[in-house]
């Protein structure tokens, strides 16, 4: 796969993971509330009052991901290596932004005497190495538009041309067939 087709496909599979994230958490925030609705509000600290304030922050941080994934792919067709250096930046925010807020999550939990999903942990655990590697592609795709502009607008068309010069030739089998047979 060439680096902006990765680039591409990353977007593609951010904004498929995010519909996902969001259908999980909207679950999750849901099963909270009915559990803390059980528990007597004077037995909560501040801590624990902020559970709502931890999902609203993560649907926030989700929903806001939509125009950024618009933005890389609009980025990688324009070639705007700022662009997909700034998207690489959120997701990797918004990666760090949800372990926090999985990580207080369970802290606020252990005081309200119920468990955080194992669904949210294997969310969290499974999307960062998958970011990870489509983040690889993205970056490999900017440096290359950084290296293209240095070298003129033709280069990544040199460099296919080159390429495709360095391979030997193909093997004909009617070229080889015997005339005469």
């Amino acid at each position: 796969m060439t680096p902006k087709a990765g680039a591409t496909v990353a977007a593609v599979y951010t904004i498929l993971v995010t519909n996902m994230y969001l259908i999980f958490e909207f679950g999750h925030f849901e099963r909270a509330m009915t559990d803390m609705a059980q528990i007597k509000p004077f037995n909560m600290t501040k801590l624990g009052k902020m559970l709502p304030y931890c999902y609203y922050t993560a649907i926030t941080l989700a929903i806001m991901t939509y125009p950024v994934c618009v933005f890389l792919i609009y980025s990688v067709h324009k070639r705007h290596y700022r662009g997909l250096f700034a998207c690489v930046a959120w997701i990797t925010f918004y990666d760090l932004a949800n372990c926090f807020i999985v990580a207080l999550a369970y802290q606020v939990s252990k005081e309200a005497w119920f468990s955080l999903s194992p669904l949210e942990w294997f969310g969290l655990a499974t999307r960062i190495p998958m970011d990870c590697f489509w983040l690889s592609f993205i970056v490999t795709y900017a440096l290359l538009i950084i290296d293209s502009k240095g070298k003129g607008r033709l280069s990544l068309r040199l460099r296919r041309i080159s390429k495709n010069v360095s391979e030997p030739p193909k093997f004909r089998l009617s070229s080889t067939a015997r005339k005469g047979v």
